[in-house]
């Protein structure tokens, strides 16, 4: 009986695990989605930073706090990414920061990534440079994954 009560927790406990790393990759995959939403969105409009987005003077949120994506200035959005089939609690959100123009060939900006333009002839050439930060949650509210990706754009 004893040696059947230890099998029947031990298997108890796999269970929640194998339930728990289920929930981590989902969570994963729903932030990645909201990723690329954010990233088609600024590849489909090449000629502006969206409105919604954060200006490189403005004060970083937390990016952890659920109010930071609740906010009522709208920071976030919703992704439209389709994620029927995983069964999520909500669709992922992401917050898209600037953080300013680099033009390669002059070899200064704001942000200086440390390299130089490697001998480019043209001019007027730049590089708008962003930050991503997105949200995924898996089967409740309170499983998520905040991830963050860098995305640069050349612009004329």
């Amino acid at each position: 009986t004893l040696i059947g009560v230890a099998s029947m927790k031990a298997s108890t406990t796999e269970l929640t695990m194998a339930g728990n790393l289920r929930q981590a990759s989902i969570t994963f995959q729903a932030a990645e989605a909201g990723l690329r939403d954010a990233e088609n969105q600024l590849t489909n409009n090449p000629l502006s930073i969206p409105d919604y987005a954060l200006s490189e003077n403005e004060v970083e949120p937390d990016y952890f706090a659920r109010a930071t994506w609740q906010d009522e200035t709208k920071k976030s959005r919703t992704s439209a990414a389709s994620l029927d089939a995983m069964h999520l609690a909500a669709n992922p959100e992401y917050i898209i920061k600037s953080l300013g123009t680099w033009n390669p060939d002059a070899g200064v900006s704001e942000i200086d990534p440390g390299f130089s333009g490697y001998g480019q002839t043209s001019t007027e050439r730049k590089i708008e440079y962003f930050r991503i930060s997105a949200r995924g949650y898996g089967a409740t509210l309170n499983t998520f994954r905040t991830v963050q990706s860098f995305y640069g754009r050349k612009s004329q």
